[in-house]
């Protein structure tokens, strides 16, 4: 198969950046034809429909794009790229297929269970836990050294729906969040140390004595990656938790599916610890 990777690295050269957004007018994603246009220089500020005064917190991720459905594989590909950038991500890639294929999981390369993607973690050797998520989830927390892995139902501009029951599941990769201060809240810049951790903490609701937090009273987004776009969007948590709960069955054709495909998605993530924050 063929797989293409784009990098992703922070302006400063560190791998996490925190900061405050300034007023950006964004504009929709239309077609794949869009994101293929794009140049990837500028993929760091397409498709951010932010405001000013939001502020976020991301890690910097290199991209893969999927080849068939495999966009699994492609998550798990650039996680292996994060941890060691000299890996052979072509190499690399057609083996996590081929073991997925063997090991009775996929036929094609979809993995459509978070418990066959943690089989496959630890296959490649990513330090990965099973978790829980919900609309309280405290992203802050979990993203402070991970990202998250979770199933959706996506749309034919890749962003999340509920429309099609699972037909159109797809991975996507969770790299960090952005919201805006409540009113109550103090504005300003989290600053990080080179390993990425805050070295200064502004007082307000993002703000723990290890790590950042998310604001419950604003309407969080979460930066997100997949394997269909070489560019970082940012969506409605909300939004991404209603699609990944109407994931109950899969469009006809020989997948390699669980029991119960919803009680395998809904709800569920793998958080992916990194190497550049440990």
């Amino acid at each position: 198969k063929q797989w293409y990777r784009t990098q992703s690295t922070g302006s400063s050269g560190i791998n996490a950046e925190y900061g405050a957004v300034a007023s950006h007018s964004a504009r929709n994603l239309s077609s794949e034809n869009d994101v293929e246009e794009d140049c990837e220089d500028n993929y760091e500020s397409r498709n951010l429909a932010l405001v000013q005064g939001h502020h976020y917190f991301t890690h910097h991720i290199p991209v893969v794009l999927q080849h068939g459905p495999t966009c699994g594989i492609a998550a798990l590909t650039s996680l292996m790229l994060e941890r060691d950038s000299e890996t052979e991500f072509v190499n690399s890639a057609n083996e996590l297929l081929s073991v997925a294929i063997s090991t009775g999981i996929s036929s094609q390369g979809e993995l459509m269970s978070v418990h066959y993607m943690s089989q496959m973690c630890g296959y490649a050797g990513l330090p990965h836990q099973i978790v829980r998520v919900c609309a309280d989830t405290d992203l802050g927390e979990l993203l402070q050294d991970s990202v998250l892995l979770l199933i959706y139902d996506k749309d034919k501009n890749n962003e999340p729906t509920t429309r099609y029951g699972g037909e159109r599941a797809h991975w996507l990769m969770i790299t960090g969040f952005c919201n805006k201060p409540s009113r109550n809240s103090r504005s300003g810049v989290l600053v990080t140390s080179q390993r990425g951790n805050i070295a200064n903490q502004p007082a307000n609701s993002y703000s723990k004595s290890r790590g950042t937090t998310t604001d419950k009273s604003a309407e969080l987004h979460v930066f997100v990656q997949h394997g269909k776009s070489r560019l970082r969007q940012l969506w409605r948590w909300s939004d991404i938790l209603a699609s990944n709960d109407t994931v109950r069955r899969a469009k006809p054709g020989t997948w390699v599916l669980p029991d119960n495909l919803h009680e395998h998605v809904a709800g569920l993530a793998v958080r992916v610890m990194l190497k550049h924050v440990q």
